[in-house]
């Protein structure tokens, strides 16, 4: 979700776009992560970067675009923030290969079972 939030407040639209183009991959979210995206973009303190319309988009985007778990998977504590748990929870209930992330908290653990976690600039080198 950082990445995301990230790539709207530098206008990196391309990121985005090249995420959701590119067939090889597959944007995992959950209810609690949309819960949490939608919160962040709608934050007063954001309109300095991007308009409330901008935010719906990206909003709507994010929902149509990719693949949603019907609910939250079970969260176990992993991460030394719990609140990035469910993050953990979401790769895993995906079966996701990577989880991409600005967050040092979930980026100390570099791997977790074969969910290799990394962040978005090594992303983009590897894989976009």
């Amino acid at each position: 979700m950082n990445v995301l939030v990230s790539a709207l407040v530098n206008g990196d639209a391309r990121f985005i776009r090249d995420l959701f183009n590119k067939q090889q991959f597959t944007v995992c979210t959950s209810p609690s992560l949309d819960e949490e995206f939608a919160d962040v973009v709608q934050r007063p303190r954001m309109r300095k970067y991007f308009s409330v319309q901008v935010a719906e988009r990206a909003m709507g985007r994010l929902i149509e675009l990719s693949e949603r778990l019907a609910k939250d998977p079970p969260i176990h504590a992993i991460c030394r923030d719990p609140k990035d748990d469910y993050l953990i929870a979401l790769a895993q209930a995906a079966k996701a290969d990577l989880l991409v992330t600005g967050d040092e908290d979930l980026l100390v653990l570099k791997k977790y079972g074969k969910i290799r976690i990394m962040k978005p600039g090594a992303f983009q080198k590897e894989y976009l």
